[in-house]
């Protein structure tokens, strides 16, 4: 005999087990949180310098806690609580926090094409699209309370259709996202800089293959239909891989290259061999295979050149691919000693580089 699940007995046994996996999951965001403190004290206490998608950063994991708390009171409430307020601040704060994730990863893949118009402008409008669809399930989420089993029972949620397009168009924009990043670095300038790439790379996998897989669990669920609990059973497990996921992409641009971020000055060795190569995300060049001399002077090993132009004439150009070590020494004795090899203030970066 096949299961009955809309029997108001198995309803009752799902919402429990639904309530336990909520707190194994507040364990889980609380855990991620606090493991990764530093990093959030370090920018609260102007350690690193401030750049604006850090705000994503913080919205993310706040409403990562918001959702999963609201959840967990709403499920394991001991008293009388008001249902319908604590169940729309699960649902505004799921829906912002997995925009939010989406955004970071846009921005992402905007800085590593350099702020391409045309990339700029689809990668928006998808995340406009985003937005109109989890919009659409505001409106059907109800919960009241119970006063047999002491829980705010799930009494209706979004209807099959609504629930498979918000995961569905969010599988498929954030597979969009990984296509267009990895596209860029491994084409043109992108597969010269080995590290940066790869990690980039790395990260843009990792979110993918663990925010997709979240969201097909739950849109799975929503696909069967099997009672109101059931069907958002996964939905805070979803939000809660994907913060995860896209935070950490987020602290790992920061962290791998942190010697030459606190450094600020420039130098061409970036991604893509421009000074603006992730500015979207840090704001600072990035140089890879770094060291820092006791005696106050930069040294930098293995800068990776990439191709540099300049053109003499409108026939001519001198193209330079190269790895040089450059010692670069900040004393006036230093500063001397090249001008008396004869390099004068007006030659490029190219020219110093082949006289190496």
């Amino acid at each position: 005999m096949p299961k009955n699940w809309m029997d108001p007995q198995e309803i009752a046994r799902d919402s429990r087990i639904y309530g336990a996996f909520t707190l194994v999951l507040c364990g889980v965001a609380a855990w991620d949180v606090l493991g990764t403190s530093l990093f959030d004290v370090s920018i609260i206490r102007g350690k690193r310098p401030w750049r604006w998608p850090m705000v994503l950063y913080f919205v993310c994991r706040i409403c990562m806690l918001l959702h999963i708390f609201a959840m967990a009171v709403n499920l394991n409430a001991i008293s009388e609580i008001p249902c319908q307020q604590v169940t729309w601040i699960s649902k505004v704060s799921d829906a912002i926090g997995t925009c939010c994730t989406s955004l970071i990863l846009i921005l992402r893949t905007r800085a590593v094409w350099h702020q391409d118009i045309k990339i700029t402008i689809a990668l928006f409008a998808g995340f406009a699209g985003q937005i109109a669809v989890w919009c659409q399930t505001f409106r059907y989420s109800r919960a009241k309370w119970n006063p047999q089993r002491n829980v705010c029972a799930v009494v209706s949620t979004a209807p099959r259709p609504v629930l498979v397009a918000v995961f569905a168009y969010t599988m498929a924009f954030d597979l969009l996202i990984l296509l267009l990043c990895t596209y860029k670095l491994y084409s043109g300038h992108g597969k010269r800089n080995g590290s940066l790439a790869k990690l980039l790379l790395r990260d843009g996998i990792g979110y993918f293959v663990a925010a997709f897989g979240a969201n097909l669990v739950q849109m799975v669920f929503a696909v069967l239909q099997l009672n109101p609990v059931m069907n958002i059973m996964c939905l805070p497990f979803a939000l809660v891989v994907s913060v995860i996921a896209a935070t950490t992409v987020f602290r790992n641009v920061f962290t791998a290259f942190d010697g030459f971020s606190s450094q600020g000055s420039a130098g061409p060795a970036t991604l893509s061999g421009r000074s603006d190569g992730l500015s979207g995300m840090s704001g600072r060049p990035h140089f890879l295979n770094h060291q820092h001399s006791s005696n106050g002077a930069i040294t930098a090993n293995d800068i990776a050149l990439g191709d540099y132009k300049t053109h003499h004439s409108a026939a001519t150009s001198i193209t330079v691919t190269k790895v040089v070590n450059v010692d670069i020494d900040q004393s006036k004795d230093s500063h001397d000693q090249t001008k008396s090899h004869g390099w004068d203030s007006d030659l490029s970066y190219a020219e110093k580089a082949q006289a190496i």
